[in-house]
This record gives structure tokens, sequence and C-alpha cells, in this order.
């Protein structure tokens, strides 16, 4: 049987553009309007706001593994939302999903509600044992705090620990959580107190094992 190698070739490009097609309807059809649908995907120019918040994503981020005999008792990575980030973020989606002025004062109470007078952290963890994944529950087995330089420690409020679906920060970084769970991590701003080199240290403990994530507290320095 021969094959005609001019419509070989151009079925690759056929699929690619009903594969774009498909995605584009699906983000304009369902009423999550974007801006630029594909930049998930790599398709299209990153914006200097996306840049920013990548940058300042990759600073304030940190990470932590822990074995034992060889065996992972826990991964963990973390990033310090700065009130910078949470701004950035916030008006990139917005801007993205072309909100009204009533949606957007509705996703701002509920995305920035938590943002003064806290230290906010996204937790990505992950642990073999899933039924200890519960970072969130009352009866966790798992204590999380906050080590100022002195040795006090600051424990998450009382509704400070809650696992989140935290979309617009997640197309910012590069973490793959396909074992993991997210939370949403609140501690009282004015108790913790960064070491001499402007990090804030977050500590997981339990009985299956300790780790400790540092993290840059302070912006970046920007170059003259």
């Amino acid at each position: 049987m021969v094959h005609d190698r001019k419509d070989r070739s151009k079925r690759p490009a056929g699929a690619i553009l009903c594969l774009l097609s498909s995605l584009l309807l699906l983000a304009f059809g369902t009423g999550c309007h974007y801006l630029n649908p594909l930049s998930e995907l790599g398709v299209g120019n990153s914006t200097p706001e996306e840049g920013r918040i990548k940058q300042l994503m990759k600073w304030h981020s940190g990470h932590a593994e822990v074995y034992q005999n060889f065996r992972t008792v826990f991964t963990a990575r973390a990033v310090y939302l700065s009130d910078e980030i949470q701004k950035l973020a916030a008006d990139w989606e917005v801007k993205s999903r072309l909100m009204t002025p009533e949606e957007q004062r509705t996703f701002e109470k509920k995305f920035l509600g938590k943002g003064q007078g806290f230290i906010n952290i996204l937790l990505g963890f992950y642990t073999p044992r899933e039924e200890v994944n519960n970072l969130g529950d009352k009866n966790s087995s798992w204590t999380l705090y906050l080590k100022n330089t002195d040795g006090t420690i600051v424990r998450a409020t009382s509704f400070g620990v809650k696992e989140v679906n935290a979309r617009p920060y997640m197309r910012f970084l590069k973490w793959d959580l396909s074992w993991s769970r997210l939370y949403m991590l609140h501690f009282p701003s004015p108790d913790v107190t960064p070491d001499a080199e402007g990090r804030i240290t977050l500590v997981i403990s339990g009985l299956q094992g300790h780790g400790e994530i540092s993290m840059r507290f302070k912006p970046p320095v920007e170059e003259p």
C-alpha cells in the first residue's frame, strides 16, 4: 500500500489545530474566560507580571525531605506568600479571567481575606501513608509551627491549617503534586521574628519524623 507523504505530513498540524481549537472552546465556553487560556501549556508570551510572580515564588520557597531507614517519611515544599505575591497573583487572576467589578470584589475578599496581620504559607505535603496526610485535621498527628531564633515557637492560628485548591498560585510553581496535598497555613505575624539572614523556619514534626523548611522572608534586593 502506498501512502501520500504530503497528506501524512499534514496530519500532525491538523491534529494540533484541532487540539488548540478545543482548548479555546473549553476555556471560553465554560464561564472561565482567560486572556491567554493556553499560557499554562507554555503557549504565548509571559507578561512582566507573570515573570515577577514566578521570580518571587522561587525566591520565597523552600523544601524538606525526611527519610528513615532509607524510606521516605515525608517530603514538603513551602512558599511564603508575601504581600506582593498575593497582590500580584490576585490582580493577574482578575485580569486573566476578565472579572466584572462585582466578581473582582468577591474574589479579592475571599482570596486576600487572611492577608493583613498574618504570615501565610502555601505547603505541599506528601507522605506514603495517605491516611496520615491530614495536617488540617483537629486530631492530626503532625504539629506545624514557626521557630524563632530565640527558641520560641509560633503555632498556626485556630483556622490556620486547611487543605486548599490554590489555583492562582500553582500555575506559577513547578511543584510535582501528583501524590501530595496542598495546605494553607496562617501564623500571627507580630509573633514571628526572622533570623539575621531574613529567613523564617517552618517546622513539621510528628511521630513519623521531623523536618524544617527555611524560607526567605525579605524580598529580593533589586539591582540598581
